[in-house]
């Protein structure tokens, strides 16, 4: 079972939440999400869902409040350079 905490989407502050292995990351120009996350047909999958979609819910009500949301948000997108193990 995961234990929610508030989220503040798109904060000056660098928050990660986890609910099993869904990674949420938050940061002022994006929120990213990445992982896995099965839910289950029991109540730690209800939990789980409950978990992903107040998550969910806060970024889409903090996009919602912006009165002049542009249709694309500037600059490059944000990326995670790897180096190829098998180079």
């Amino acid at each position: 079972m995961t234990a929610f905490k508030a989220f503040n989407p798109f904060g000056p502050d660098a928050q990660v939440q986890t609910i099993e292995q869904i990674t949420v990351e938050n940061d002022p120009a994006c929120v990213s999400v990445y992982g896995r996350l099965d839910i289950t047909r029991d109540r730690d999958g209800l939990q789980n869902a409950r978990a992903l979609s107040a998550l969910l819910d806060a970024v889409v009500a903090k996009l919602e409040s912006e009165p002049a949301l542009p249709d694309h948000a500037s600059g490059a997108p944000k990326t995670h350079p790897m180096t190829n193990p098998f180079a």
